[in-house]
């Protein structure tokens, strides 16, 4: 993996960052996030009516003073959020330069440093055939190196399946948390299904969508020999001015059907494509709330 990642100047300016969840999840432990649990921290939440066997050092007798009502005093419990980070390392992930999987690893790394020095949990779910064992959740800052040597040994191969990888995924019966795909969605099994059954089983999906600067700027014409790398197939191109024009019409009808799923379902949608910097890329999530 580049060590760009470890430049002291990028390193500081991540410590400060926090990551965008825009929903609350239940947690187990005192972590740095509010929940939607209610539990006894210091701020301050809400009141609702005491109820016999209601634990009497909750009740707010300045209110009862006002109200002539017993209320308890309900306080926000703070979360312990698990991020998943779901990378696609895919035979297809191999293209472009940088190629694609390097792009999400880097992605990944920092997402992953962000979220340790921050008090997440942080696992890493590689998917493709033949992919390697999670990383299960762990957290603190001493485990980025642990986190990072993971990610480095990642390797594209075979073909992908997010909904195989999202089925096995939901089978462990993991906590509700942001799952962030790192990826290039080109999935001949789709990617709309997986998405929902995690937003069915109260997870976030989070997309970081990578594709090659040929993918999205491919060259203006010339004959050439199109690789199915996952699958083997070859397809003989000539791309001259109309063939190019149609393949970035399909290619604009792709990104739209995605960025409208992420709109309509309220997640966020991050494009990392061709020559944009990471730090571009991992800013325009980050501040996005």
């Amino acid at each position: 993996m580049s060590t760009s990642l470890l430049d002291p100047d990028f390193i500081r300016r991540l410590a400060r960052l926090r990551l965008l969840v825009r929903r609350r999840f239940a947690g187990t432990a005192g972590g740095a996030r509010r929940s939607t649990r209610r539990g006894a921290s210091v701020e301050f939440a809400d009141h609702r009516a005491y109820s016999p066997g209601d634990d009497i050092r909750r009740i707010d007798w300045n209110a009862y003073a006002r109200l002539e009502e017993l209320v308890l005093r309900l306080f926000v419990a703070e979360e312990d959020l698990t991020v998943y980070l779901m990378i696609d390392r895919s035979a297809s992930m191999a293209f472009g330069e940088p190629a694609k999987l390097e792009v999400a690893k880097r992605l990944a790394a920092a997402l992953a440093y962000i979220g340790l020095t921050g008090s997440e949990r942080v696992s890493v779910v590689p998917f493709g055939a033949g992919a390697d064992q999670p990383l299960p959740p762990t957290r603190g800052q001493r485990r980025v190196g642990h986190v990072l040597k993971y990610l480095d040994a990642i390797e594209p191969s075979g073909e992908t399946s997010l909904r195989k990888t999202v089925d096995e995924f939901l089978a462990r019966r993991p906590r509700p948390g942001l799952v962030i795909v790192l990826g290039d969605l080109l999935d001949p099994d789709g990617w709309t299904r997986p998405l929902d059954r995690l937003l069915s089983e109260k997870h976030e999906p989070v997309l970081f969508h990578v594709l090659a600067t040929e993918e999205v700027d491919p060259p203006a014409g010339g004959d050439f020999a199109f690789v199915d790398s996952e699958r083997g197939r070859r397809v003989e191109v000539s791309l001259d001015r109309r063939a190019r024009q149609a393949y970035l019409a399909r290619l604009d009808a792709f990104l739209d059907s995605i960025q409208s799923y992420a709109k309509k379902r309220g997640l966020s949608y991050v494009q990392a494509f061709g020559e944009l910097s990471l730090e571009d890329a991992l800013m325009s999530y980050l501040r996005a709330g």
